[in-house]
């Protein structure tokens, strides 16, 4: 291959990844804005009170002590948790997961 030909192959590559990265930086920020405005919208708010209200209620109606259904509860919302969810993604799990491991060996 001529040393021409190599060249216009490198520049076309270098081309073709600008232009991917480029429509990355446009659709990423977009992703997450939509992910964010489907999670934190007024209906998923609804949607997630109603959740956690008959999850309280079904959990009474079987015979759960109240104190233990509410800590239940706060677990479940917990699990609701966006953030969490983000940092779980990211691997901030098992430093987490750790740090209870640690805690409740002291304990013992």
């Amino acid at each position: 291959m001529s040393e021409e030909k190599k060249k216009q192959y490198e520049t076309d590559d270098a081309k073709e990844i600008s232009e991917v990265f480029s429509a990355l930086n446009e659709s990423i920020p977009k992703l997450i804005s939509g992910l964010i405005g489907s999670v934190y919208s007024p209906d998923s708010a609804s949607s997630m009170a109603e959740a956690i209200g008959i999850f309280y209620s079904k959990l009474i109606e079987q015979g759960i002590p109240e104190e233990l259904a509410l800590e239940m509860t706060r677990k479940y919302v917990g699990a609701l948790d966006f953030g969490k969810i983000m940092s779980m993604a990211n691997g901030e799990t098992i430093e987490i997961d750790t740090r209870r491991k640690r805690k409740k060996d002291e304990e013992e």
